[in-house]
């Protein structure tokens, strides 16, 4: 009967096969998953994407900014030609607290109003946003009143409303107050 396994005697060996260290079970699988070269599969790259084609509107916002900070240049004369270039010929304004003007000129005379009231002023663009054909810019501006020499802050939105890559509409949303 020595040479005879008994039950007892299998059941430590298995329980010896299960105890290995867990380095060892865990080097196994990764081994198993390493294949030759030849047989896997070749990678597939991506098709290189194609380059959109620029949104006319989302130009136009950065053309609108690109024109109000230009005049604010020292030494650079603000450019009507540039800003009405940028509306259509019938397009209405609408400043705060006050009612709308139609057409270019009337828009030159509001330009012109505006550099007799303020003698220095400095806007940056916090939030631009773009939807359908719609263009809304948070303004935050400082200005210097001609008058009184005064310093302002102008917190201002600007709605514009495009159409055949124009301005037809905006309106401009601020507290009238602060340029009093």
């Amino acid at each position: 009967m020595a040479t005879r396994r008994t039950a007892k005697t299998k059941t430590a060996k298995r329980g010896k096969r299960t105890a290995r260290p867990k380095a060892k079970a865990k080097a196994r699988p990764a081994a198993r998953k390493a294949r030759p070269a030849a047989k896997r599969a070749p990678a597939r790259r991506a098709p290189a994407p194609r380059a959109a084609a620029p949104d006319p509107i989302r130009v136009l916002a950065q053309r609108i900014i690109d024109v109000t900070l230009a005049g604010e240049e020292p030494g650079v004369e603000q450019n009507d030609d540039a800003i009405l270039a940028l509306y259509a010929d019938d397009a209405e304004s609408i400043e705060a607290g006050q009612p709308p003007t139609r057409g270019h000129d009337a828009l030159r005379s509001k330009y012109a109003m505006w550099r007799g009231m303020v003698s220095q002023s400095r806007f940056e663009p916090r939030r631009i946003a773009v939807d359908g054909n719609v263009i809304v810019i948070e303004w935050l501006g400082k200005v210097t009143l001609a008058g009184s020499g005064r310093e302002a802050e102008l917190h201002e939105i600007a709605v514009h409303e495009i159409a055949d890559g124009k301005i037809v509409r905006e309106a401009f949303f601020y507290n009238p107050a602060a340029l009093a």
